[in-house]
């Protein structure tokens, strides 16, 4: 309640009501204990004055009650009234009769007898004696006193005691007011200093107190305050110049990219903003390009980051040599690039940019010596009468760039009803795939791998399919690269792993230790260093021979760090496991780092062995691949092989194993049953004979 009060006060007030607040309450406090006990000090008086009083009555009364003398103890009680505080007196009898009273005149009413020797009732005092005469009781004598004298003199009491205490509260403020002074005298000292300071702007102004108080420190400390403000403003020309000089340059960076030179992205969205703006900048047609650049995190995992930027540099500088003075190209962030085309009428003259853009860019770059490749895919967005946000503007244009890195990269695609389509079912994979593990919608298919001598099936490679409850069967090529996207493969790729594990256990139980099962492990999960602690705790819990798993990696996963994937093979290698490297010679660089990884197996890519034995380009490179692996004492796998003339020429070239539709496509567990069962009977059979023969 007084805290609104206290804040509009000056301070010399405030200590004042507070200084008059505290002395106060203690005089309140102080008078309310003098009065209580000066009060209990006037009743205890007259209550012994009244116990004197019935000891001499008590004394005479005995006598004549015991001679029935009425009239004498009558004239006993009038001594009473001399006290005016006396109201009523009176004897009672042990046979509860009153023998003798009396009562003030301005009192009346029924006698109440009282219920102990000595109370205070609704104010008054009553006072019980009995009255013994040679050891025997005869009655007993009461009294009944007010408290009117009492009450008269702790009224007086009161009075001066106020006027006493009123007289020190005043005496109290007046020295508090005079001590305060040495408070808020320096205080509003200090208060008028700053104002002036602040109103004037007069730095060159001091305080003059030097008390060793906190005064005194807040004088100082405005001082020192006031001493930096003067040394700031001696700077502050010299740095109004210099800032000038950095606003300008920070103009130029906060618009333009340092690596390239080219606008940032900071510039490219105040560009889209502008041109999709209802202002005199705002156009009505114009074609929006999204570039990313194909492959590039291989150049900088091959190459370093320094080779890296300055491909991004040449990459920018020949989009910016090719393009009209109408149009504008930026750097977005990492390798993603933006062209706004605003010279062009038609999609065919877009074609015709984005084609000349994937032309350029695909072709060779010179880096230090060193020779680059990369594509670019382009997404292409229109804007057409005001038919997009700028935020749906990029956001198509970037989902046309995704589909043209899925059609294969170094390629362009328009964002379109269909690409639409496409992403929103894009995006209900995503969202069911959270689901599929769950609700058992994943199953192990496999394929045989077959020994081309025997042409036994001595293994089997594990492929994951995915029956979605509305799609049906979905690609590993669809939902895969998802899940990596979205962290999910690591639990999937698990399920995977203990699946197959589990299933080569029931092989095993059921036909003896006869296949060995393949693993494909994405680079997600290599990369994750619970891969090993999986794979061990698998092998341990289905007590399976780590010498009958071989895990598959591609090429391109390997290659995204070199380091950090030769020690997870090591580590892999510790459990006993084989490293196989999938669709071998479609990677780039991987010739030079084969020898550092602890491979056991190369599979050779199906692109390569569709071409055999009529493409000679084909047969060159399948017949490299072989030489290879004889000098690096691998083992080799032919994948894709589907014809009879393909089994035959890798037969010749001494190819260890194969797998392809030629054989089995990927079959159910059931399928695998079979084909167990059937290869057990022909050897069951052969035994047969061989023993006959033996025999």
């Amino acid at each position: 309640m007084l805290k609104p009060y206290f804040e509009k006060r000056v301070i010399k007030e405030k200590l004042l009501l507070m200084n008059f607040l505290v002395v106060g309450f203690a005089m309140l406090f102080l008078f309310v204990l003098t009065v209580a006990y000066q009060y209990a000090t006037y009743k205890n008086e007259l209550i012994s004055n009244l116990n004197s009083q019935i000891s001499v009555i008590e004394s005479n009364l005995g006598s004549a009650i015991a001679f029935e003398d009425i009239v004498t103890a009558n004239e006993i009680f009038q001594t009473l009234r001399l006290d005016k505080s006396v109201d009523k007196a009176y004897v009672q009898l042990e046979n509860n009769k009153i023998f003798a009273e009396y009562q003030r005149d301005n009192k009346s009413g029924e006698i109440n007898v009282p219920l102990s020797k000595s109370a205070i009732k609704n104010g008054d005092v009553h006072i019980t004696r009995d009255i013994i005469v040679n050891g025997m009781s005869l009655g007993s004598l009461h009294l009944d006193a007010n408290l009117n004298q009492v009450r008269y003199r702790i009224n007086i009491f009161s009075f001066f005691l106020m006027i006493a205490m009123s007289v020190a509260v005043l005496l109290a403020k007046y020295v508090s007011n005079r001590l305060s002074r040495f408070i808020t005298e320096p205080i509003i000292y200090l208060e008028q200093l700053v104002t002036k300071v602040t109103k004037n702007h007069d730095y060159f102004q001091r305080s003059t107190i030097h008390s060793i108080d906190e005064i005194g420190a807040l004088s100082i400390g405005i001082n020192n305050m006031l001493d930096g403000i003067q040394q700031r403003d001696n700077k502050l020309l010299d740095e109004l110049d210099r800032r000038a000089k950095v606003e300008q340059k920070l103009d130029r960076l906060a618009y333009t990219d340092s690596q390239t030179e080219l606008s940032n992205r900071h510039a490219f969205t105040a560009s889209i903003n502008r041109l999709t703006g209802f202002g005199d900048d705002g156009i009505e047609h114009f074609y929006l390009l999204l570039l990313d650049l194909d492959n590039f995190k291989v150049v900088n995992d091959s190459f370093g980051h320094d080779i890296g930027d300055q491909l991004l540099r040449q990459c920018g500088q020949r989009l910016h040599w090719m393009l009209n003075e109408e149009d504008f190209v930026f750097r977005i962030g990492g390798d993603e690039f933006a062209i706004v085309l605003k010279d062009v009428k038609s999609i065919d003259d877009v074609e015709k940019v984005c084609g000349r853009i994937t032309e350029t860019i695909s072709q060779k770059f010179m880096v230090n010596g060193h020779e680059i490749f990369v594509g670019v895919s382009i997404g292409i967005s229109q804007y057409q009468n005001r038919n997009f946000s700028e935020t749906n503007l990029i956001k198509n244009a970037d989902i046309a760039m995704y589909w043209a890195k899925s059609a294969g990269k170094n390629t362009f695609k328009f964002y379109s009803d269909e690409i639409e389509t496409a992403n929103c079912f894009f995006q209900k994979i995503t969202t069911d795939l959270h689901n599929a593990l769950k609700d058992n919608e994943f199953e192990l298919l496999y394929q045989p791998i077959i020994n081309v001598k025997t042409g036994h099936m001595v293994g089997v490679e594990a492929l994951l399919r995915w029956h979605h409850q509305d799609e049906g069967t979905i690609s590993p090529d669809i939902f895969i690269p998802i899940a990596e996207k979205n962290g999910l493969i690591a639990p999937i790729g698990e399920w995977v792993i203990r699946e197959a594990l589990k299933q080569l256990k029931t092989w095993e139980r059921l036909n003896g230790p006869q296949l060995f099962v393949n693993v494909n492990v994405s680079a997600r999960q290599l990369f994750d260093k619970r891969i090993i602690d999986v794979i061990g705790d698998a092998i341990l819990e289905f007590e399976v021979d780590p010498k009958c798993i071989n895990v598959e990696l591609t090429e391109s996963s390997l290659m995204e760090d070199v380091n950090r994937a030769i020690v997870i093979l090591r580590e892999l290698k510790k459990l006993g496991v084989g490293i196989a490297v999938d669709d071998f010679g479609t990677g780039h660089s991987s010739m030079s780092y084969l020898k550092q990884f602890p491979v056991d197996t190369i599979k050779i890519d199906k692109c390569f062995v569709r071409g055999i034995p009529q493409d000679d380009v084909d047969v060159a490179i399948v017949e490299a691949i072989f030489a290879l692996a004889k000098s690096l004492k691998l083992d080799v796998v032919a994948e894709g092989v589907e014809t009879e003339a393909q089994y035959d020429f890798l037969k010749h070239k001494n190819c260890a194993k194969v797998q392809g539709y030629l054989f089995n496509r990927p079959l159910p567990v059931i399928e695998i049953d079979r084909l167990l069962m059937q290869s057990n009977e022909i050897k069951r059979l052969i035994e047969m004979e061989m023993y006959e023969d033996d025999g």
